[in-house]
């Protein structure tokens, strides 16, 4: 790689870090549902699957809104029709991580309850 050759990962980080703040967190959701005008900071729940000491799938971000939205956010610099199945298998372990949190069984014959989902891809080329 070329010494001023911006590192791919920077933009990646850049995204990430600005929305762990709830306030911005706050800015991109009512930007997406400008019609819901009542949601506060405290109805928004980060649900970003996360690698902390694993090589493991982990995905730009994802919040909760009210425990009936589940929205995955991904950055990318450079388009690939990858991100599609990328966003799907975020998409399943994010659900498979809520329905551990909520303890419901998806094995039984009750119906489980679970947010709808909704995948945005930002091109920040």
């Amino acid at each position: 790689m070329a010494q001023n050759t911006p590192k791919r990962k920077i933009k990646d980080s850049v995204f990430t870090n600005l929305f762990q703040d709830k306030k911005y967190l706050l800015r991109l959701y009512k930007a997406l549902h400008p019609e819901d005008s009542n949601v506060t900071e405290d109805d928004i729940k980060d649900v970003t699957i996360k690698h902390i000491l694993v090589d493991a799938d982990y995905n730009d971000l994802g919040f909760s809104v009210g425990g009936r939205l589940v929205i995955l956010v991904e950055s990318q610099s450079t388009w690939t029709l990858n991100i599609i199945i990328r966003a799907l298998m975020y998409l399943i372990q994010t659900y498979h991580d809520f329905f551990k949190r909520t303890k419901q069984n998806l094995y039984g014959s009750k119906k489980v309850n679970m947010p709808k989902p909704e995948l945005y891809v930002i091109f920040t080329g």
